[in-house]
C-alpha cells in the first residue's frame, strides 16, 4: 500500500428498531467529518471505502451509499421515526387466530417492501457510491451468502436491486417471512453475522495493493448488547418452544461479542490499536426496551437518548479516529474498483 493509505471500513450491526442507536451515531460522525474536512457538504460516503451492514444495518448502509438521493444522516434517523411503527405492523393472522405467532410470522413483509421501494426504488448494488458487504442466508442452498459490491462490479451480470438485498437480510425468523427471489429464498444475515465487521475485514483484504492489517481501519457500530440472564431453574425445563426466542437472542448477542473479541485481538498491538473502534452500549444501563420490535413513541425516544449519550461519551475517540479517516490518502472509488477489476481479469 502507498504511504499513509488506508482502507476505511464502516460496519453496522443488525438489531431491528435499535438501528436508531447507530443512526444517531451516524449524525454525529457526519458532523465531525464536516468539521475536520472543512466541507459543509461532506457525506459519510466520501470518507469510507467499504460499508458493511446486517439487517437494520444494511438499511443504513444503503442509505449512506445511495447515489441517487444523497441521503444525509438525519434522513436515516427519520426513516425509523416515520416508518418504524408501520414496518412492525402485526400480520392479520397474528392479530386474530394466531395471537402468539406460533404458526405465522409476526409482521407484514409487504409494509417493509413498500418502505424499501419508496427509499430505493430500482437502485442497483452496482450504482452505490462505494462497495458494500451485506450478509444473508440462502434457505434453498443452505449457504451463508455475502452480497459484495466488489464482486458485483467484477460480474455485472450478478447485479441486484438494493431493495431486494435489504429485504433478504432483514427477514428475521419469526418476525418476517423469508424473502423470495426467483428459485431462492433468504433470511436474516444476523443468523450468522449480526456484527459484520470481521467479514468486512476479510473483504478489505481483497482490495488491490495487497493491504495488511495496518492498512485497514474499522469503525464498528452495534445496536446494543443484551446480556440477558436465564436462571438454570427455569431453563432446565424448557423445550423447543421455550428456547426459540432466547436462542435467537443469545446467538445474536454472543456472535457480535465474539467478532469484537477477535478484532480486538487482531488489533491489540500498540501500532494497530488506533485502527479499530467499536461502539456499542450495554442496554441494561439505560431505560430502554431491549426488544428489536418495540416501536412505541416512548421507546423510540429512549433509543434516541441512548444514541445521543453515546455520541457524548465517545466524542473524543470518534474525533481521533475520524481525523485519521479524513486525512488518509486513499484511491478514489472509481480508481479502486478499476484496479480491482484489472487484477481479477
Amino acid at each position: 500500500m502507498m504511504r499513509n493509505a488506508k482502507i476505511r471500513i464502516l460496519s453496522i450491526d443488525g438489531g431491528g428498531i435499535r438501528g436508531i442507536i447507530p443512526a444517531c451515531l451516524l449524525i454525529h460522525i457526519e458532523n465531525i467529518i464536516k468539521e475536520i474536512s472543512r466541507n459543509e457538504d461532506a457525506l459519510i460516503s466520501d470518507y469510507f471505502d467499504l460499508i458493511a451492514g446486517t439487517s437494520t444495518g444494511a438499511i443504513l448502509t444503503a442509505l449512506i451509499l445511495d447515489s441517487k438521493n444523497n441521503y444525509c444522516a438525519k434522513d436515516m434517523l427519520n426513516l425509523y421515526k416515520e416508518y418504524g411503527n408501520a414496518i412492525f405492523t402485526r400480520s392479520l393472522a397474528t392479530r386474530t387466530i394466531d395471537r402468539g405467532a406460533l404458526f405465522n410470522p409476526l409482521y407484514q413483509h409487504e409494509v417493509l417492501e413498500t418502505v424499501l421501494k419508496k427509499y430505493f426504488d430500482d437502485l442497483l448494488i452496482s450504482q452505490l457510491k462505494r462497495p458494500c458487504l451485506i450478509p444473508t442466508y440462502n434457505l434453498e442452498t443452505g449457504n451463508a451468502e455475502f452480497i459484495s459490491g466488489l464482486e458485483i462490479f467484477q460480474n455485472i451480470g450478478q447485479d441486484k436491486l438494493v431493495r431486494d438485498v435489504i429485504r433478504a437480510t432483514t427477514a428475521a425468523p419469526t418476525y418476517f417471512e423469508p424473502a423470495k427471489k426467483g428459485r431462492y429464498s433468504f433470511i436474516d444475515g444476523g443468523m450468522f453475522a449480526n456484527n459484520p465487521a470481521l467479514c468486512a475485514y476479510v473483504e478489505a483484504t481483497k482490495f488491490p495493493l495487497e493491504p495488511k492489517t495496518s492498512d485497514i481501519m474499522i469503525l464498528s457500530f452495534g445496536t446494543g448488547s443484551v446480556n440477558r440472564k436465564y436462571p438454570y431453574t427455569e431453563a432446565r425445563k424448557w423445550g423447543r418452544l421455550n428456547w426459540l426466542r432466547p436462542a435467537l437472542e443469545i446467538y445474536s448477542s454472543a456472535s457480535s461479542q465474539t467478532v469484537n473479541h477477535q478484532l480486538e485481538k487482531l488489533y491489540e498491538n500498540k501500532e494497530l490499536k488506533e485502527n479499530y473502534l467499536r461502539i456499542e452500549p450495554h442496554l441494561e444501563d439505560f431505560n430502554v426496551n431491549t426488544a428489536m420490535d418495540d416501536t412505541s413513541v416512548k421507546n423510540i425516544e429512549n433509543l434516541i437518548k441512548v444514541g445521543m449519550k453515546l455520541c457524548e461519551i465517545h466524542d473524543l475517540e470518534l474525533r481521533k479516529f475520524l481525523k485519521q479517516v479524513v486525512m488518509s490518502n486513499v484511491l478514489s472509488h472509481h480508481e479502486l474498483l478499476y484496479t480491482y477489476s484489472k487484477t481479477k481479469k
